[in-house]
């Protein structure tokens, strides 16, 4: 079945242009000006036609935690965010024992298996390999020292892994880098205190990514009469490093993201939402709830923080959201914002040769959103799951 997306302003890599986007088989086969026989037809009003967004750094949604031994609850999560926009996911862990994070490597490979409202992308371990120093929300008592034994039994226990956030400065912290790398995954600084120094050696390491920049990572401080600089400032100046930012406008303030776009560009800089799993949720101002990790937490001013507001405990938001945060607050053009949710993302993890893109060939994972980024169509892979206004299966005359 041919489907035809017709007076969509479609968003490409270089802007916004108003055409038709053509796909069948969960592909997309054709764009053009013309107006091809289809056995489908969207009308998309003059809507924005968009990839689909991708949240790569994200522990639970819609109620439910990427932490579950349920691999219906991971499911149910991974929808919540769906019918937003992300038509792409990484369920992240927290920090834990290994037998855990084992078994919650076990339920999101099953998950994957089973849910068809999302893409299931793979595993994304935040920990547990992290400084002491910058926990920020994380257990300290499931906080450990890297070895080889506990790295090659989380790293070569599944497949599906893509990414570890992990603090090179720890004892064999280095070696988190090397060893992810020699299995082709991504190794992100995570929860670190390192100095700009050791940042930079970590790029000769294996490390390629900053977890959640200027969020419990080191950065510019005074030491005595002098300063010194750290891993936010070494995810901003070297090359070598792509930097996920929290984009909820809570735990960064807009300067900070306009200066990380700035610096990064929207090829090397990407937006992550945290989400616990209170995003994609209703919820009311003081609001108290246990995480998964035992940290109780309260919602707050619009987001997580610890019960003691100590401090973040991580976001409620949905890459919606961040998008509309990137462009009306940030003054961020709408192709660029697309691409830091969407293809600069989905390029860390290496699904950019068939995701994040509207370009014939590229899966058929569409949204439609308006001026305000509200989504009304949602469709993954040729699969439909949401669509809030008529479309019309009668070719027009």
């Amino acid at each position: 079945m041919i489907t035809a997306y017709l007076n969509g302003n479609v968003i490409f890599e270089d802007g916004v242009h108003r055409t038709n986007v053509y796909a069948q088989n969960g592909k997309i086969t054709e764009i053009s000006d013309a107006v091809i026989p289809s056995d489908h037809i969207v009308d998309c009003r003059g809507l924005y036609l968009s990839p689909g967004f991708a949240d790569i750094h994200v522990h639970g949604g819609g109620g439910f935690s990427a932490m579950s031994d349920d691999p219906e609850e991971i499911v149910k999560m991974c929808r919540a965010h769906a019918l937003r926009g992300t038509t792409s996911i990484v369920p992240t862990t927290l920090a834990a024992p290994v037998e855990r994070l084992q078994r919650a490597m076990d339920n999101i490979g099953k998950a994957k298996r089973l849910c068809t409202d999302a893409n299931i992308l793979g595993i994304h371990l935040e920990g547990p390999f992290l400084s002491m120093k910058k926990k920020g929300a994380q257990s300290p008592d499931n906080i450990l020292v890297p070895t080889k034994e506990n790295l090659s039994a989380l790293l070569d226990y599944s497949s599906d892994l893509l990414m570890i956030g992990a603090a090179p400065e720890v004892e064999n912290g280095m070696l988190v880098g090397e060893e992810a790398a020699k299995r082709g995954v991504v190794a992100s600084i995570a929860h670190s205190d390192a100095d700009f120094a050791v940042a930079e050696e970590a790029l000769a390491h294996g490390y390629s990514d900053i977890t959640h920049i200027f969020s419990a990572s080191s950065a510019m401080h005074k030491n005595g009469i002098f300063r010194e600089v750290g891993v936010a400032e070494a995810g901003l100046a070297l090359d070598g490093f792509t930097t996920q930012f929290i984009g909820d406008l809570r735990h960064l303030p807009y300067g900070a993201i306009k200066l990380i776009y700035k610096a990064k560009g929207p090829d090397k800089a990407y937006a992550i939402t945290d989400g616990l799993e209170y995003a994609a949720l209703d919820m009311e101002e003081g609001d108290l709830f246990t995480q998964e990790n035992g940290q109780a937490v309260v919602y707050e001013d619009g987001v997580m923080k610890l019960a003691d507001r100590s401090c973040l405990a991580g976001s409620v938001a949905t890459s919606h959201l961040l998008v509309r945060n990137m462009i009306k607050r940030c003054g961020i053009p709408l192709a660029d914002a697309v691409k830091m949710a969407s293809l600069t993302p989905l390029r860390v993890v290496g699904f950019a040769d068939r995701k994040g893109k509207i370009q014939t060939g590229y899966d058929e994972d569409i949204i439609l959103f308006d001026d305000n980024i509200n989504v009304s169509y949602v469709c993954v892979n040729g699969n439909v799951i949401v669509n809030e206004f008529v479309s019309t299966d009668d070719f027009p005359c």
